[in-house]
């Protein structure tokens, strides 16, 4: 039975035994029917990755022998994800397919088009941080991504981004793949627009900020879609060739 990876501190690694409580514990006894032998998969804050084996299932917690460190495979390229919000839980569906593509951080944001415009923020922000907390212990990622509070699309684009700044825009003349096959960077930051698209002030001001615009060349997506194909694209020609 595959076992999902679990988030521990280096702390909480004693004499290379580690202590699994909380949600954590629930989930391993309650959904997985974790035994006393049964191999885990561990990482730690800096991205590695442990082999462990459970050698004792409490009623409050599971403890783990650490046996040895694994080579794993970390992200070929950073990508910041800036997307804008979308309707009822499709922004909760592309925070885990965004973390299951490689995504290192998400960046909500509100721009003309959004709708409707979002309500509860602090709640919202607290159910998608879980989301991508689920979706990188089942997709085994080096990390979690962080999903960072609901930007305006003003302070998006005026804010300091470390990378080659992107805009989705099928109205330009750039194709992504040749901007991406003349330059290569290993972070990169992706800003794509909710269904509507972006208006032409925004792509106006973007632009004017410094941001690339970029058209796919394929078919017009679906908002979601497009956030998690583009990913793939930037992690497939930045970090899978050459």
């Amino acid at each position: 039975m595959h076992v999902p990876q679990f988030f521990v501190k280096s702390s909480d690694i004693i004499l290379n035994t580690c202590r699994i409580t909380g949600d954590d514990f629930r989930h391993l006894v309650a959904a997985r029917r974790i035994r006393r032998g049964d191999n885990i998969q561990l990482r730690n804050e800096t991205g590695s990755c442990l082999s462990g084996r459970v050698v004792e299932i409490s009623d409050s917690f599971i403890e783990v022998t650490v046996l040895e460190e694994l080579n794993c495979v970390h992200r070929p390229v950073e990508i910041t994800l800036c997307m804008s919000l979308l309707k009822g839980k499709n922004f909760d569906r592309l925070i885990e397919k965004a973390v299951e593509i490689g995504v290192s951080r998400i960046i909500p944001v509100v721009s003309e088009r959004t709708t409707p415009h979002p309500t509860d923020a602090q709640a919202k922000l607290k159910r998608w941080k879980r989301k991508a907390l689920e979706a990188a212990k089942q997709c085994m990622t080096a990390s979690v991504p962080e999903v960072e509070r609901i930007h305006s699309f003003q302070e998006m684009i005026d804010a300091s981004h470390a990378g080659i700044r992107m805009m989705a825009h099928p109205g330009s003349e750039v194709s992504m793949k040749d901007f991406l096959r003349q330059r290569r960077h290993v972070k990169a930051v992706l800003l794509v627009g909710p269904e509507g698209g972006f208006s032409q002030k925004e792509v106006d001001d973007a632009v004017h900020a410094g941001w690339a615009c970029v058209n796919f060349g394929f078919s017009q997506l679906r908002a979601g879609t497009a956030a998690v194909v583009l990913c793939g694209i930037i992690i497939y020609e930045w970090g899978m060739s050459g």
